[in-house]
């Protein structure tokens, strides 16, 4: 329960105050935990921050691998779109939860956060193409990185941009033709 506060009033402080202005100080006053309880958890603001950016992360990996395993042994336009709609989904349930979480990327090293959930992604993805019932793959372990890829920087840019939901609809549709466009490329012939 402690930690949950703590995220959701690291979120909020982050979204109100932008942050350079954060402070454990208001985190903790608006998770309703005295400091030194957040030290317990977080020995330090940037700690705190790569917590709540991996387990956000994490969320949006974790719904994905789970629409990519629900899809096994279906046809790749149904894969593709199984996945980025979970994806997609994730990633924007709380479009200010990911807008405010790329602001602290730099400063907690999330590109390794980031490769990391990507990697785990991507070997789900890859288990998944293998079960393809139209297609197979030379290479899958390519093409699914690529295929990872190819969702994250689009979905990120709709939802900096100040996405909405019907945006968000239409990426899934967009993504989803790229995604079955690029398999179909690069199928076994």
């Amino acid at each position: 329960m402690t930690i949950d506060a703590i995220f959701e009033a690291t979120i909020q402080v982050l979204l109100a105050s932008g942050l350079q202005a954060i402070t454990t100080s208001q985190i903790a006053e608006r998770a309703g935990v005295s400091v030194g309880s957040l030290y317990q958890y977080f020995p330090n603001k940037n700690a705190l921050l790569a917590a709540v950016v991996r387990r956000h992360v994490g969320e949006v990996v974790d719904a994905t691998i789970e629409a990519c395993r629900s899809a096994h042994g279906t046809a790749i336009r149904e894969m593709c779109a199984a996945m980025i709609a979970a994806f997609v989904d994730a990633k924007t349930r709380r479009p200010e939860v990911s807008r405010a979480l790329y602001l602290p990327s730099a400063a907690v090293n999330a590109d390794a956060i980031v490769k990391e959930e990507s990697t785990r992604c991507a070997q789900a993805v890859q288990q998944m193409l293998r079960t393809a019932r139209d297609v197979r793959f030379a290479q899958p372990q390519i093409v699914s990185m690529m295929l990872v890829g190819a969702i994250v920087a689009p979905t990120r840019a709709v939802i900096e941009a100040g996405g909405d939901r019907a945006d968000f609809d239409r990426l899934k549709l967009h993504l989803t033709a790229l995604a079955t466009g690029y398999l179909g490329e690069v199928a076994a012939k």
